[in-house]
Formats: C-alpha cells, structure tokens, sequence
C-alpha cells in the first residue's frame, strides 16, 4: 500500500454547487420576472429548472476515496462501494465513472470537476485502483446521466 494513501482522501464539487447557486438565482428571477409580468405559464415552468439545480446543489456533496472503496456523502444520503465489487467501468462523455458491481452501481463525478487539497491524491488513487482491478473502462453516452443504485448505506437505530 502507498504511504501516501494511509488515510482517506476527499474532493468536493465546488464547481457543482457554483453552477448549482447560479441555477438557482438565475431562473428564480427568470420566474419572478415571468410573474410580475403577468406570464404566469412560462412562471411556472422556470420552476423545473430551480428544482434541478437545487437537486443538483443537495446531491453533491464530498466524495471520498480510501484503499478499500469509495463513497459520496451528500444531503440526499451516503452511498458506498468497495473497490472488490467492481465488475466494469462506463465511462461517460463528460469524464463521469460508473462503476458497476452485482447489481450495484456507483456515480463518481468527472475529476475534473474535483475540489480540495487532495484532489491530485484522489486521482492518482482512482487510477491506480482502476489499473489494479484490470478493467478497461468502455464509453457510454449515458453514463454522464446516471445515479447510484444499491449502494446506499443504511443507517441503523440505535
């Protein structure tokens, strides 16, 4: 194991939450302007643009990266999985990774949409990982729309 890698690493998407914010601005006052002028169809509608950016905003979150798996903590929940249950890779036009496991799949956002101090460490940590596992990604139109399934952690009463 890498030295380097003895604790987990996190990168966050600060990229993410400025387009998120700027989202939410614009169309908020695209909405209001649309009202005050009466236009309350078009009002309305700019609402669906709102919504998507503050999903957008409440499901970044932090990713992080360790030697046995990766995990994306967000408002929406916690999501997990091991770098073992890794059967293929997609590989989204965008940069966008999924990765799939028996029945599992996970979402890590394009690295280059990375933040924080250990977003050098978080990269080379995912490619030595994906060279490990012997898995040549293959590309996909899609995978940049994808979302996690199955991997969500549950979170135990105590």
């Amino acid at each position: 194991m890498n030295s380097a890698f003895n604790r987990p690493l996190k990168v966050g998407l600060l990229s993410y939450k400025i387009i998120a914010w700027a989202g939410i601005i614009f169309f908020l006052g695209c909405s209001v302007g649309a009202y005050l002028a009466s236009q309350y169809g078009p009002s309305a509608f700019f609402w669906i643009f709102i919504l998507m950016s503050m999903y957008m905003l409440l499901s970044s979150g932090m990713f992080e990266l360790d030697e046995n798996g990766v995990s994306h903590k967000n408002v929406v929940g916690q999501y997990r999985m091991l770098w073992k249950e890794v059967q293929r890779i997609e590989m989204g036009s965008q940069g966008s990774l999924v990765l799939h496991g028996d029945g599992k799949r996970f979402v890590l956002a394009p690295a280059s949409f990375w933040s924080g101090p250990d977003k050098a460490e978080a990269f080379t940590l995912l490619d030595q990982k994906v060279k490990e596992l012997a898995i040549t990604p293959y590309p996909s139109n899609v995978a940049d729309y994808k979302v996690h399934k199955n991997v969500k952690i549950q979170r135990i009463a105590v």
